[in-house]
């Protein structure tokens, strides 16, 4: 890993080098964002992420303390405090991003497989 980051900065990129143990939350974050965001925005007619997050706050917060504790609970992952507000960062930076529900297989099936002890919501 650390020689594909060494050839991005030689190319004047960034690239941070991190361990399994340091990249496995921030990966379920990003699908918990995707899988969350695009579900209730498609499920309750918005136009974008940034409206998802703003008219319907509390049901994306609800949905992502849920996923946030399944998957702590299935993979013995710990996340750092401020998982809801770092999601919701992201949002406002891609506030205009289309919801869809699309690509299931890997934005949503994790979650569903989980089933609905684990995922009542």
């Amino acid at each position: 890993a650390q020689a594909f980051a060494d050839r991005l900065a030689g190319l004047g990129l960034k690239c941070n080098v991190v361990s399994a143990e340091e990249y496995r939350p921030a990966m379920f974050e990003k699908l918990i964002w995707i899988a969350t965001y695009m579900l209730v925005g498609t499920a309750k007619d918005c136009s974008s992420v940034g409206q998802a997050g703003s008219d319907h706050a509390q049901l994306v917060q609800d949905i992502i303390s849920e996923l946030v504790a399944a998957v702590s609970a299935k993979e013995g992952i710990t996340f750092a405090e401020g998982t809801i507000e770092r999601l919701a960062a992201y949002t406002d930076v891609v506030t205009d991003f289309p919801c869809g529900v699309k690509e299931f297989e890997w934005r949503n099936q994790y979650f569903y497989d989980l089933g609905d002890d684990a995922c009542p919501i």
